[in-house]
């Protein structure tokens, strides 16, 4: 069996708190009932069904902790509040404030450091104090503290000087449940401890019958009983058991210090083991970081490789365009090119012709030379005959004239022969540069067809 296991066992054999609270309101059936410290109680002492409303009474410090029990207790709406710091005499005392407020009240919380390490005070205020046998005397009080079997709770400290100041109604009351220190403070506050009030209570005939340890080992709840001397046989029975039980729980006290050391070791053990945890939670935290960081830059990247497909798919898109376009363009040249091969042809054609012309032209020209020249001899022996004949030229004056008539049709033959011929050569210069013309722009053309059958050559995907 673990050590939970026993300890749980162990609890199901002493009762606890809310058991032996109704086991001694079983036995001693309270008629009123007083919480001092109302605000910090457990909501297990605010269970007073079987009290007239009017005989409850409740204290506290802070009037607005007493506004918020009337709201929120269903039974307290007919419960008697009093907002008042009770202390063994009247006059005036500093009431402190602490980071926690179940801590409030007349104990410095310097002094408390020593049970809560983290409680820091918040502030002080000088209050006015009174007894609670002066509060009791109150007129609307009067039942209160004319009533037998009363239950007074006193959940804060010190319950001492609260106790001192009750003066001779400590003979009315049976019950008190107050809240002690288990072990002096390194600053003793007095008033504060179990054995103080024990000895000031033995006097006032009450016994300690148990005392419960709150959340801290070093704080109780310890139960008194007003022994009136009349308990019968099953009361001190009662008493004998709820004695032992305080045995059993002192010395699960004794168990709980020494499971606290060892849980205290493993809590240092997990203390350990959490300062490892949180630096790998750092490393992991700072891989984390860096891996969130590459994340962004591959999305970065991925984003800007997206915009880089884009532009390409656009530009693709363009020159799939621009290449629609030339093949166009390439198809109308071709068919120019096979119009200018056309006409190429054509022009050869004519210039075959045009050569032909040309020779025909020059063996005209070649045969006028030669006519010339025949002229020139003609013209020279005409000369010669002139001269042979001036000394005839009285008698052939006729035929003279009819030579010379003769001459003159051989002139304007010869000069209407020249003008065709400067004629011919005019067109023919004409032609020849025409013909020169057409075969440079054919080359213009074949480079231009060239150029572009390159370009699309270098297209790819073509």
């Amino acid at each position: 069996m673990t050590m939970d296991e026993t300890r749980s066992a162990e609890s199901r054999q002493i009762p606890n708190q809310q058991q032996t609270a109704n086991l001694l309101q079983a036995l001693f059936p309270p008629q009123s009932a007083i919480l001092v410290g109302a605000s910090q109680s457990n909501p297990n002492r605010l269970d007073w069904q079987s009290i007239p409303p009017e005989n409850v009474l409740l204290i506290d410090a802070k009037q607005e902790a007493l506004a918020g029990i009337k709201q929120n207790v269903a039974l307290a709406s007919d419960w008697q509040m009093r907002n008042a710091v009770l202390a063994e005499s009247q006059g005036e005392a500093p009431f402190f404030s602490a980071s926690n407020p179940g801590e409030d009240g007349l104990v410095p919380p310097q002094k408390l450091v020593s049970l809560w390490a983290n409680l820091r005070p918040q502030g002080q205020r000088t209050c006015t104090t009174q007894t609670l046998q002066t509060l009791l005397s109150e007129p609307q009080l009067a039942p209160l503290a004319s009533a037998t079997n009363t239950w007074l709770v006193i959940d804060c400290l010190p319950a001492l000087r609260i106790l001192q100041g009750a003066g001779p109604l400590l003979k009315q009351w049976k019950v008190l449940w107050v809240r002690v220190l288990l072990a002096p403070l390194e600053d003793n506050e007095p008033g504060t401890t179990l054995a103080e009030i024990e000895h000031y209570l033995a006097d006032h005939d009450y016994r300690c019958i148990g005392c419960f340890e709150e959340n801290h080992p070093r704080i109780g709840q310890a139960i008194f009983l007003h022994d009136t001397g009349d308990l019968n046989t099953p009361l001190a029975a009662a008493y004998d058991v709820l004695n032992a039980e305080k045995l059993s729980l002192l010395g699960e006290r004794d168990a709980l210090l020494l499971d606290k050391s060892a849980l205290g070791a493993e809590r240092d053990t997990l203390r350990q083991e959490k300062s490892n945890l949180l630096a790998s939670c750092d490393t992991l935290g700072k891989e984390k970081a860096a891996l969130v960081a590459a994340r962004d830059e591959q999305t970065k990247l991925a984003n800007e490789r997206k915009a880089q497909i884009d532009a390409l798919s656009r530009e693709k898109a363009d020159l799939l365009a621009s290449r629609d376009a030339l093949i166009k363009e390439k198809t109308e040249l071709a068919a120019a090119r096979d119009a200018l091969a056309k006409e190429k042809t054509a022009l050869a054609a004519t210039r075959d012709e045009q050569a032909k012309l040309a020779n025909e032209r020059k063996a005209q020209l070649d045969a006028l030379a030669k006519g010339t020249a025949e002229l020139v001899a003609i013209r020279d022996a005409l000369v010669k005959e002139k001269t042979s004949l001036l000394a005839q030229l009285g008698e052939q004056t006729e035929k003279a004239n009819a030579l010379l008539l003769t001459r003159d049709n051989q002139t304007l033959i010869l000069s209407e022969r020249d003008n065709q011929i400067h004629q011919f050569e005019a067109e023919y210069s004409e032609n020849l540069a025409r013909l020169r013309l057409m075969q440079d722009e054919l080359v213009k053309g074949e480079a231009q067809i060239e150029l572009i059958k390159d370009l699309l050559l270098r297209e790819p995907g073509l």
